[in-house]
């Protein structure tokens, strides 16, 4: 379980004073959701090691109900939890083009939303699949990037994830004649890269 203690006070100070007091923390130990209600300022904690423990315990659990023996390795890095499955049955756990992979980050990532009301960024992979699709994606896009650039003419892609759509924008953010918009609504949201004058 990953407990939330909850903070209310005049200002952000004193909501963080009081939770450094009580929970024995520094800032860098824990996720914090601030906002205002009824004139009061509220602060919404969880401690890292909480969510660790629990990322680790729900895997260990699902993985073992699959008779999937595996190692788990989290590494925290400005609030996200980069989570690495391995296993002798890899492929199980990354199932068709990824989708059970997929299907237990959707899953854990809302378990953990549910439990403490935040968004708290957890990214699983298994051997380093993800990583691999990520860096062939980031090749393409590049690609399709180089070739806007050369023939001037913007190019609509296809329609993809929120996720994907962030690499595109990340990567044509290094290129000055490229900026990309995407359009459209979920699930059908498409990027269009741009060719710019400038």
């Amino acid at each position: 379980m990953i407990k939330v203690y909850s903070y209310e006070g005049t200002n952000e100070e004193e909501c963080r004073m009081k939770c450094y007091d009580e929970l024995d923390v520094y800032d860098n130990e824990i996720i914090t959701k601030e906002y205002e209600e009824d004139n009061l300022y509220k602060i919404d904690v969880v401690k890292k090691s909480e969510v660790e423990s629990f990322i680790e315990e729900f895997l260990t659990d699902i993985t073992n109900k699959m008779n999937i023996q595996t190692r788990i390795s989290i590494m925290e890095d400005d609030d996200i939890y980069n989570v690495k499955l391995n296993s002798k049955k890899n492929a199980i756990l990354i199932g068709k083009d990824g989708r059970t992979l997929t299907a237990l980050q959707v899953l854990l990532r809302q378990v953990i939303r549910n439990m403490c009301k935040m968004n708290i960024k957890v990214n699983l992979d298994v051997s380093n699949y993800k990583s691999r699709q990520d860096k062939n994606f980031e090749y393409e896009i590049k690609q399709i990037i180089n070739e806007v650039m050369k023939t001037k003419v913007d190019t609509t892609l296809d329609p993809m994830n929120s996720y994907k759509r962030r690499i595109v924008h990340t990567i044509a953010s290094n290129y000055y004649n490229i900026e990309t918009e995407s359009i459209g609504e979920e699930p059908n949201r498409q990027t269009i890269i741009k060719y710019v004058e400038k």
